[in-house]
């Protein structure tokens, strides 16, 4: 307990400089290739500082000359961490409203060009979304969680129809992504921080243009089928390169 209170320390810390430093770096050059520089840094941090490692495999699956539209099991709340230091490619994020109103974290968000969902009522939740697809159709790669929420017990929970919509409206191609590791760093509702070792696969591009709204079932089960069998294979795997 008391380490883990030590890591968190050290965690607030280091994102409170490196947030500033984004902050600054973006008023000051309006560079966002520097703020997502400066970002990564901060997820890569945050995993060393707290002896976390990470392994990306499948990275020659990211497509280089459009965005994409990438899915991920939610594991726990390293995810955000790995994903942000170690997927090789810049990227938007779409968050809760409420983390945006997080000092230094929730300006850095938004100077990095994070979207904020709000829920508060459909007509700002669509606004939201359609600031999103405006993002994606402009060129720019989002990450979702289609679960909506981190599991509780490990597994891989049911994906929402929620996560379709930009899929639809963009016709971006969607890369699926499984996570392996973090619900062991840390578990939803708990405090102390697990060192460990977190896996990230990505799976090779599913075209969504061959899919249409009717189709929701069957693009919305193949995303899971295929994030569930790349978690399964990864977790059958014991040694971990480092």
């Amino acid at each position: 307990m008391l380490l883990s209170i030590f890591r968190w320390i050290i965690g607030i810390i280091f994102s409170f400089f490196v947030g500033s430093a984004a902050i600054i770096s973006s008023i000051l050059t309006g560079n966002g290739d520097i703020v997502h520089f400066i970002t990564r840094v901060w997820g890569m941090g945050m995993c060393r500082l707290t002896g976390v490692r990470v392994e990306v495999i499948g990275a020659e699956n990211i497509l280089r000359d459009r965005a994409q539209i990438f899915t991920s099991n939610h594991q726990g709340m390293y995810d955000i961490f790995a994903l942000q230091g170690y997927l090789p490619i810049r990227f938007l994020w779409i968050a809760k409203e409420s983390l945006f109103k997080i000092p230094v974290i929730g300006r850095t968000m938004r100077r990095a060009g994070y979207i904020g969902i709000n829920r508060s009522s459909p007509k700002k939740f669509l606004k939201s979304l359609q600031r999103a697809i405006d993002e994606i159709k402009g060129g720019r790669s989002i990450v979702i969680f289609p679960e909506g929420t981190r599991t509780r017990d490990g597994s891989i929970g049911t994906f929402k129809r929620g996560s379709l919509y930009l899929i639809f409206k963009t016709g971006a191609p969607v890369v699926p992504i499984a996570i392996s590791g973090s619900f062991n760093v840390i578990k939803k509702g708990e405090f102390v921080i697990n060192p460990g070792n977190i896996r990230i696969f990505i799976g090779k591009p599913i075209d969504a243009c061959s899919f249409n709204e009717k189709d929701e079932d069957k693009l919305l089960n193949m995303l899971r089928d295929v994030t569930v069998k790349n978690l399964k294979e990864m977790e059958g795997t014991k040694d971990i390169k480092i």
